[in-house]
């Protein structure tokens, strides 16, 4: 039961969600017309594809890839995220050995349940399944994550019947644990049980509260509010533990998308976590600063699983680094820029063609048939479009990034937390636009 002192914290969270005239914004800031109402004409598209997989018009396949593709035009859900897209991909990927297995159990786990016990067997089946792979996989960054199952699940029932199921939103249990709502359970069947319960109870609340129905898209966007919003006044408790903000899809666009739902030093070691302090200490000589800057350049792009050669040591005649990955057949130079005040090419530009034209050729005589080149600084002051475009039009260079330290740093924490391969990484790093900042890695890994 909710006791009276958090049905007051309810009321308040409520009447912040009204008084901001109950806005909600995307992951970057933009505000929707009316989210319910997109959310309603995209779940038409989505329930064709569930139901074209359950006659077997589409294969599991085509399933994933047709739900990827609407969701990165449409993210209305968050989906694309570690707990949608990515869990998706990597149960497909470990189960292509007996794909008619996993087709068979994602028909009868998608399909609607009639009531939470049919759904939490759902959930028991698949996390089971998902354990099994966990279990045997040498490599269990590259198994999927049964803590996805209790998300994964409860989108695609709500996708069919959107008043009947919640999802299991991570930023709803972290607004959930800072007003002290939550508790802990061992599994996702325990998990989402006690977090179906709880949300039927906060509508119940709202429900006496406003005298009107509130479903369960109402009271997501309140809490979203509640938690999104961190320059917000409000009087829920004071004794609430202030923690920093966790930006989901509702926030102040001037403070768009800047934060994760972790801090970032939970996930990094402290060795590797002063890159964007080295980057900007004024202190020390450039050159040294400078060739500790490279090496922590390195050691991160180590922890991701890379193989790193390095090579700059302080010198102008060599990248600082190369970093192969051979499943992928990828490698990378890599230049590491320890600039406070932003990086500009400068006379830069004339070695790094120099770095492309020596090693690109041994790279290709090693079998690594993508090749692309990484600049990494704590910012970038010009406007590097021009040459990017000269580089990938005449060398053999496929892919030239930009990446801040910070971006960097981020890209470490997601790996370590939620097991991220290289592949993933080595996909993600490609798809973006320069440069490519801490926000864009917070968007495309954090869980919803």
């Amino acid at each position: 039961m909710i006791t009276q002192d958090k049905v007051k914290q309810i009321h308040t969270i409520w009447d912040n969600y009204v008084s901001s005239n109950k806005r909600v914004l995307d992951t970057k800031g933009n505000e929707f017309d009316n989210i319910d109402e997109a959310r309603l004409n995209a779940i038409v598209e989505l329930k064709k594809f569930i139901e074209q997989f359950r006659s077997g018009a589409i294969n599991v396949f085509e399933f994933k890839t047709n739900v990827d593709s609407f969701n990165k035009r449409n993210n209305l859900w968050g989906f694309t995220a570690t707990k949608g897209q990515m869990f998706f991909n990597q149960l497909v990927k470990n189960s292509e050995s007996d794909i008619e297995k996993l087709s068979k159990l994602l028909k009868e786990c998608l399909y609607l349940p009639s009531n939470l016990e049919e759904a939490l067997s759902k959930i028991d089946v698949l996390e089971k399944y998902s354990f099994g792979i966990s279990s045997k996989a040498k490599d269990k960054r590259k198994a999927p994550n049964s803590g996805s199952i209790g998300y994964f699940l409860s989108y695609f029932w709500q996708i069919q019947d959107n008043r009947a199921w919640p999802i299991l939103y991570t930023s709803l249990i972290n607004a959930y644990k800072e007003l002290d709502f939550w508790e802990e359970k061992e599994n996702q069947v325990q998990t989402y049980r006690f977090f179906y319960d709880l949300n039927e109870q906060i509508k119940v609340v709202l429900n006496k509260y406003t005298g009107k129905e509130i479903n369960n898209w109402d009271a997501e966007h309140a809490f979203w509010n509640f938690k999104g919003n961190p320059n917000k006044t409000t009087n829920v408790t004071p004794s609430i533990k202030k923690k920093k903000p966790i930006i989901v899809e509702v926030e102040e666009e001037k403070i768009i998308a800047a934060n994760a739902s972790f801090e970032l030093s939970d996930y990094l070691i402290p060795k590797v976590s002063r890159l964007v302090e080295l980057g900007n200490n004024n202190e020390n000589s450039s050159s040294s600063k400078g060739f500790a800057y490279e090496k922590l350049v390195a050691e991160i792009f180590k922890q991701l699983d890379f193989e790193v050669e390095v090579l700059g040591q302080g010198t102008r005649r060599n990248p600082d680094a190369i970093i192969r990955h051979r499943e992928e057949n990828t490698a990378f130079l890599i230049d590491a820029k320890a600039y406070s005040n932003g990086y500009s090419l400068g006379i830069d530009d004339r070695a790094i063609k120099e770095y492309i034209n020596h090693y690109c050729p041994k790279l290709q005589k090693e079998g690594y048939k993508k090749i692309g080149f990484i600049i990494v600084s704590n910012s970038f002051k010009s406007n590097f479009d021009g040459f990017i475009n000269e580089i990938t039009w005449n060398t053999d260079i496929k892919r030239f990034i930009l990446l801040s330290s910070e971006a960097l740093l981020y890209l470490l924490a997601y790996k370590t937390k939620d097991r991220i391969p290289p592949a993933t990484i080595i996909e993600t790093l490609i798809s973006f636009g320069n440069p490519i900042e801490s926000k864009n890695i917070i968007e495309e890994f954090d869980d919803v």
